[in-house]
């Protein structure tokens, strides 16, 4: 039985993952599975900690319009491979090693884009009604920013966040190129081995805990929203569901 499953080709895909003495040099996968989740978390805090307040800022007041979309675009251009080479050769210049700032730097910097993006067009979407109800009632504008439109713009800036982390652990295997540890590791050292099974078995983790994050933050998204806001998102995507189904009405028969 156990030379038939050795025979079968997916197989040992499964015997690899499963035989923890073909990691020796690459390390356990519980170890590169934390260094990769490690590196993705931080790269898409400090991103949130950047992009959100700037872009609920410039959003609610109306500026730099222009130049933010063109900064985003930028950062959406500039590949993640390239940042990271000269982030690695900076790092390595000033004493600092491979990892972890190079790659998170990296990181950040493609988690940026999709969180301000995301987090700019939500803000711009608040209700103008609901705004000047809170400036009616005296709030101020960072209080309004904080309590209406933040709150408002939550459902959509968590899509961004989860879009960004989702690319975030699929992108972090590139640091193994450049001496990094993490998933990206089998990956590297199947390419250097010619070992066809442990380049797929990498991919297939890189693939699983990316996915593995993305429902993760579904489910975060799901208990952050508050129960009213993901009401009124579901009742106007009916409303509007209803509106197109409603058939015209039928012409009045003409006068005899």
């Amino acid at each position: 039985m156990r030379a038939l499953l050795l025979g079968a080709e997916p197989t040992n895909v499964w015997q690899w993952l499963a035989d923890s003495s073909t990691r020796t040099i690459t390390g356990p996968i519980p170890q590169n599975l934390w260094t990769t989740l490690w590196h993705a978390l931080a790269a898409g805090a400090i991103a949130v900690a950047i992009a959100v307040p700037l872009a609920v800022w410039l959003a609610h007041f109306r500026r730099a319009e222009v130049v933010s979309g063109w900064l985003v675009n930028l950062g959406r251009i500039i590949p993640t491979l390239t940042v990271l080479a000269v982030a690695v050769v900076v790092s390595l210049r000033n004493g600092y090693g491979f990892e972890p700032w190079p790659i998170v730097f990296a990181l950040t910097l493609l988690a940026v884009p999709p969180v301000f993006a995301n987090t700019y067009t939500a803000v711009r979407q608040a209700s103008p009604d609901a705004v000047w109800s809170a400036r009616a009632m005296g709030l101020t504008e960072v209080q309004i920013m904080a309590r209406v439109e933040l709150p408002l713009a939550l459902p959509l800036v968590l899509t961004g966040v989860r879009v960004a982390l989702t690319q975030l652990v699929a992108t972090e295997a590139l640091g193994a190129q450049f001496g990094g540890d993490g998933l990206g590791l089998y990956i590297r050292y199947g390419f250097a081995g010619q070992d066809l099974y442990q380049i797929q078995a990498g991919a297939l983790l890189v693939a699983a805990t990316a996915m593995l994050v993305d429902l993760a933050m579904w489910a975060v998204a799901h208990v952050a929203v508050p129960r009213g806001i993901r009401t009124r998102r579901t009742g106007r995507r009916a409303d509007v569901a209803v509106t197109a189904r409603r058939p015209e009405p039928a012409a009045a028969p003409a006068a005899p």
